[in-house]
């Protein structure tokens, strides 16, 4: 494994010690693709909203979700499935990682669920009440910032779409094919949509929401594979790396042996 780089998403702990060089290199590669990948697709999508208008596209998305109360209910919910699939599938990670005792596993489940507590939970929900944009349903619309208890203003940035990007973000950052970053993907768009259908945000609302947690996100996983900042944190998660244990070591201990007797 010496002189190559490890397999992307390979965690610190798992690899060789004299490849963890290696490691922070090939990881910090993987990290910046991901940012620049996010930035392009968000950035990109966001600037098409608004050349595009975005109560066309609200318009579009409603009239999309039909006007049935019982088949609009039904599709809501349906778009609204993968987020609580993922919160499913990293209870399922947390009780495997218990019961096989497989720490790491164990360690995403709690990352994951601190990444939707911090980042999708108290991050976005500050900057809601900071920016105060108004929700696309509510008339007047406007900006209102600073407002604690007025949920109509309140649309900026996506909660929701925060939600599920802190989901989806182990997926993106280490799946190792495209059909699974696809799938990761598509249950983002799908959650996106349903704001959209429903009037309860702008296009630039779940981009803002999904960009701000995927790229925060994806940097905590890097921390994952590199080892995080913090030294306790390193510790509990085993993260902190072995001293060499090689030939020349195995010599010198010898010759110390040797001087002493």
């Amino acid at each position: 494994m010496t002189g190559q780089p490890p397999t992307g998403g390979v965690p610190a702990r798992l690899v060789p010690y004299e490849s963890r060089a290696l490691t922070y290199r090939s990881d910090a590669r993987t990290l910046g693709g991901a940012i620049l990948a996010a930035t392009l697709v968000c950035g990109g999508l966001a600037a098409a909203a608004l050349l595009v208008g975005e109560r066309r596209i609200i318009a579009w998305a409603d009239a999309a979700g039909g006007k049935a109360g019982v088949d609009r209910d039904v599709l809501t919910y349906l778009l609204r499935a993968p987020r609580f699939l993922f919160y499913a599938v990293f209870a399922l990670f947390f009780i495997i990682g218990l019961d096989r005792k497989q720490r790491m596993w164990v360690h995403v489940a709690l990352i994951v669920l601190a990444l939707e507590l911090v980042f999708a939970g108290a991050l976005v929900r500050i900057l809601k009440i900071v920016v105060g944009r108004a929700r696309p349903y509510h008339v007047p619309s406007g900006f209102r910032p600073f407002l604690l208890t007025d949920a109509d203003f309140h649309s900026f940035p996506s909660g929701d779409a925060a939600d599920v990007a802190a989901s989806v973000s182990f997926l993106l950052y280490f799946a190792r094919t495209r059909a699974v970053r696809l799938i990761a993907l598509a249950a983002l768009a799908l959650v996106m949509f349903e704001r959209l259908m429903n009037r309860y945000h702008h296009p630039t609302d779940v981009l803002a929401g999904a960009y701000i947690v995927l790229v925060l996100s994806f940097v905590v996983w890097h921390w994952f594979v590199v080892g995080f900042p913090s030294k306790k944190l390193r510790t509990w998660l085993g993260q902190d790396a072995p001293p060499p244990a090689g030939p020349d070591a195995a010599t010198d201990a010898g010759e110390t042996v040797e001087e002493t007797s």
